[in-house]
């Protein structure tokens, strides 16, 4: 063999070695990418499983916390991690049922179990004889112009079924006008009965909460998560500040 031949195979034999070489890393990275993917996969399952839970809002019933669209990321209550408690004035995950089907929505406690309640019917509360604070909230009036009520920013008012002071004159609650079915049909003053709580929407002129018997008490049970975060939309991600107002 002359020496250009063993030249040229030799040359050959390193292209053959160095495809080798190519094809070997290549099938690593193939491999490593695969593996993290199923990695990946497994703690997203987890964390959905055990850690976290998603809902998506499809009414302006939290409106401002929570718009219809946001998709909200809930920490779970069962969670092995971060050990929770149910409070009052946080924006909970929770099952009810309407109509034999079980669904999951997002409501904000307002009472416990124990918890003496009256909701008017422009949706402010008294609670344990005391006017609510609720910044988050958004409450109806009703005006000759406006029959259909009008949502107006919430805040603590004065509110006419709250405890006379001592000393002060005896008031009597006014009387709850009579509302369409689906609307507020619950009897007040209402004391929370052990392992139940009792449930708001944020935007009071949705009556899908406690207020109406087609949604009724939330029992303990049911409160599935606290909501921590807005994932979805983009513009709106972020953590949620007013996720447990005072109360």
């Amino acid at each position: 063999m002359s020496e250009d031949n063993k030249r040229v195979t030799e040359a050959q034999v390193r292209r053959v070695l160095t495809h080798m070489d190519d094809n070997v890393a290549r099938r690593r990275v193939r491999i490593c990418a695969a593996v993290i993917a199923v990695v990946a996969l497994t703690l997203g399952a987890l964390a959905t499983r055990f850690l976290f839970a998603a809902v998506d809002m499809r009414t302006d019933g939290m409106t401002d916390a929570l718009m219809s669209g946001d998709v909200a990321m809930c920490l779970r209550m069962d969670n092995p991690l971060w050990p929770l408690e149910i409070r009052r004035g946080a924006l909970a995950l929770v099952r009810y049922e309407e109509q034999g089907i079980k669904r999951l929505t997002v409501r904000r406690l307002i009472a416990l179990a124990g918890d003496e309640i009256w909701v008017d019917d422009e949706g402010r509360v008294t609670l344990n004889g005391e006017a609510l604070e609720e910044p988050y909230a958004t409450y109806r009036t009703e005006s000759d112009d406006l029959p259909g009520g009008e949502a107006i920013p919430g805040g603590a008012l004065e509110n006419p079924f709250a405890q006379p002071q001592p000393g002060a004159p005896n008031q009597e609650p006014a009387e709850q006008p009579e509302t369409a079915e689906g609307t507020d049909d619950m009897d007040y003053p209402f004391t929370v009965p052990e392992g139940a709580a009792f449930v708001l929407c944020d935007n009071r002129n949705n009556w899908l909460d406690s207020r109406s018997s087609r949604f009724g008490l939330v029992a303990e049970a049911d409160i599935k998560g606290m909501v921590q975060a807005i994932i979805w939309p983009v513009y709106r991600a972020g953590l949620l500040e007013n996720v447990a107002a005072a109360g």
